[in-house]
């Protein structure tokens, strides 16, 4: 037996057949000289084929057979001079092929940030692969891509299109923030754009410098010029909202500002002397008997009499007070789900409870967090600040807000701005690192028309108990409700719509809220 596995040794051995040849050699060939001999050779077969892999660069071949001449013939000083060099060679191809990962991953970062030359730039002396080619193909793509839109941006522009211009150059910016060519068209059309938002300001057509304003937000490039008109159109808004809640006096100031800024604006003078006769008309009619109200400090019992002369001393009779309802502004608390303030409002003043202005949001924060405003027009939310924010941790003064938005006023100051419901213009912001002074509420639902409280991620109330969505919704001065549910107000079946008043404690199905005066 012995002689025939020594010569099948030797027939594998003479044939080439090492790896063969390497299963055949047991131990107890070793025992035998001719064994002994036979096993010799081949370890010196397969020193000589690792020497070839090594030189050759295939490192895992030579280390195999490097292995199995120490398994062969021990750890002599050419086996080992082998396994050094491959060892040595393995070393340095890791870190060849880590620094060319490194190469690799910057060169996608730079492609996938729109710096396109810079992505070329660190591909070019990497050899071709798999990966480099995939990355090429993408740059080739992003850079077609950006060329095609330029072309057409430039050619709209140029035949007096500026508005198709914005359309092929919208979302460039932030996607090529480095091209230089991209920069150019971009600032030739928002400069024409903050022209003709400037002169929509100068000729009172406040609604076109919205629209213009939107438009440069969808461009995607930061542009100085344009802060100042955004803060001009926040201000005639905040104007606006002022006079319309009766408040003259503050709308005057502001307009007074704006008229400094605004010398060709000829519409802001005489609507600063419109506006002081409004306010010097509600001063006179406060200051008339029915200032005489203001004694009673908001308090009314509606079983008290009233004084009455000698002769209808026998004629008393008790002052029925009209029914509370809620608008405008309002607490809303769902069973299990949590407090929500609703304010329904076009511009609300978003800022710390120390800040001196006008607040419809006071936070409960350091007085170095700045004030803003969110602006609703046509369903889309603008926000705008006089101090630099982050917005999804990028500082700026303004934004056209989309859905999931992170906003921090300060590090202890955040929250998120969604749209639940693209049908639907409310919007909710969830507080994460702010508080207000009610610790019950935690969530601001901007009510736009409806309230829509449900099931799934589209309800602006997410209450997955319910099998369809219900829709609270103001109208007529009150607050109704329009579900598929059985509604119970205070344990009483209530009609289709039902009439949510404050303080009652209503039952849609197995929802139970209350709306109370905030």
């Amino acid at each position: 037996m012995l002689i025939v596995r020594l010569k099948q040794l030797e027939h594998a051995l003479s044939d080439g057949r090492l790896d063969h040849a390497f299963d055949l050699a047991t131990a107890n060939l070793r025992a035998d000289r001719r064994g002994q001999e036979l096993v010799t050779q081949l370890a010196v077969a397969f020193l000589q084929r690792g020497t070839e892999h090594a030189d050759a660069g295939r490192l895992s071949e030579a280390a195999v057979d490097c292995e199995k001449a120490v398994n062969l013939a021990g750890n002599t000083p050419e086996i080992a001079q082998l396994r050094t060099a491959v060892s040595t060679a393995t070393a340095k191809k890791l870190d060849a092929e880590r620094i060319r990962g490194h190469q690799l991953a910057a060169a996608k970062r730079q492609i996938d940030a729109g710096r396109l030359t810079i992505g070329q730039q660190l591909l070019s002396p990497i050899d071709t692969d798999d990966r480099v080619a995939i990355l090429s193909h993408d740059l080739a793509a992003q850079r077609a891509l950006l060329q095609s839109a330029i072309t057409k941006a430039t050619t709209a522009f140029a035949a007096g299109d500026w508005q198709g211009a914005m359309d092929h150059l919208n979302g460039l910016g932030r996607q090529f923030p480095a091209d230089s060519v991209l920069a150019a068209i971009s600032a030739k059309v928002t400069q024409h754009v903050i022209g003709l938002t400037s002169d929509a300001v100068n000729s009172g057509r406040l609604d076109l410098a919205i629209l213009y304003i939107a438009r440069l937000e969808k461009l995607g490039r930061p542009n100085l010029e344009v802060d100042p008109l955004r803060r001009t159109v926040a201000d005639c808004r905040r104007a606006f909202e002022l006079v319309r809640s009766a408040d003259a006096s503050q709308a005057g100031e502001i307009l007074r500002r704006l008229a400094l800024l605004w010398p060709d604006a000829e519409w802001i003078t005489p609507a600063c002397t419109r506006i002081k006769q409004a306010a010097d008309a509600l001063e006179e009619v406060r200051s008339g008997p029915l200032g005489l109200m203001s004694q009673l400090n908001g308090t009314f019992d509606p079983h008290e009499t009233i004084p009455m002369s000698q002769n209808a001393a026998n004629q008393r009779r008790t002052i029925e007070p009209p029914p509370v309802r809620c608008n405008g502004r309002f607490v809303l608390h769902v069973d299990g789900v949590g407090g929500f303030l609703v304010i329904e409002k076009g511009l609300v003043a978003i800022g710390p409870a120390s800040s001196s202005g006008l607040l419809d949001v006071a936070l409960l924060a350091g007085t170095d967090v700045p004030p803003i405003t969110l602006s609703r027009t046509d369903g889309d939310y603008f926000l705008q600040s006089r101090q630099q924010v982050m917005v999804n941790e990028k500082a700026m003064t303004g934004k056209l807000l989309s859905s999931g938005d992170k906003i921090a006023l300060s590090p202890r100051c955040r929250f998120t701005f969604r749209r639940p419901s693209a049908a639907s213009g409310t919007a909710v912001l969830e507080l994460t690192g702010a508080r207000l002074a009610r610790g019950d509420v935690r969530q601001i639902i901007l009510l736009d028309r409806e309230i829509l409280i449900g099931p799934g991620a589209a309800a602006h109330v997410r209450c997955d108990s319910l099998a369809q969505v219900a829709v609270l919704q103001p109208g007529g001065g009150k607050l109704l409700l329009r579900t598929a549910e059985a509604v119970q107000i205070d344990g009483v079946a209530a009609s289709r719509p039902a009439e949510v008043l404050p303080g009652a404690h209503i039952r849609m199905g197995p929802v139970s809220f209350v709306v109370t005066k905030e």
